[in-house]
């Protein structure tokens, strides 16, 4: 290569190099998974953010979404909500509260199938999480109550969610519980996930 064109190569990374870093955008080990944490204004007032920008997340995730149901969740403490897997993407942002979300990559033909990251997100960090569909969504509440909203980009219908035990043995999860949990009776009845996925070999 000619050493005026590695320059240019050179300056070139730098500059991509540089837009990383300052995007509010952070990749996970979750191929698609992303965690946004946009700037918080304070003042006596009370605070304000922009908890995310649609056009940002369709330019890194490479895909459209198109915001077609938004939904709000309110959960006292020790509720644990999941593992749920839907057909859609999601955007969520805890506007109350915190929760330790738990996300697993249970999307059958990914590389990373089996693989979890968790976060804890709400007023003590105030991030937004993309989940793209077929990751398994579950999280924990940690404070005494917690606003748990998301945006999906296609509308809830019966039938089309799946779930998985929270406590699978194979996924082992670290919750951090000190105590059992308080679950919905349909989640107390989610499978395992070698019932879920009997043609995953190795699991």
């Amino acid at each position: 290569m000619h050493p005026a064109t590695n320059w240019i190569y050179d300056k070139i990374c730098n500059i991509i190099s540089l837009m990383d870093q300052n995007s509010p955008i952070t990749k996970t080990s979750i191929p698609g998974l992303f965690l946004i944490q946009r700037q918080t204004i304070e003042d006596d007032r009370g605070f304000f953010r922009e908890s995310a920008r649609i056009a940002e997340i369709e330019e890194v995730a490479g895909i459209s979404f198109n915001i077609a149901q938004m939904n709000h969740a309110r959960s006292s403490k020790n509720t644990l909500r999941g593992i749920h897997i839907a057909p859609w993407n999601k955007l969520v942002y805890v506007t109350a509260g915190n929760v330790k979300a738990v996300i697993v990559d249970l999307r059958e033909n990914s590389q990373t199938f089996g693989k979890y990251e968790s976060f804890v997100i709400g007023d003590d960090k105030r991030s937004s999480i993309f989940i793209p569909a077929g990751l398994g969504n579950s999280y924990s509440v940690l404070s005494d109550e917690a606003d748990y909203t998301y945006l999906t980009d296609a509308e809830w219908a019966p039938n089309r969610e799946i779930g998985v035990a929270w406590n699978d043995p194979t996924l082992n999860i670290d919750w951090g519980l000190l105590e059992p949990p308080l679950l919905s009776e349909k989640d107390q009845q989610n499978p395992s996930l070698k019932s879920v996925f009997p043609n995953k070999t190795y699991l």
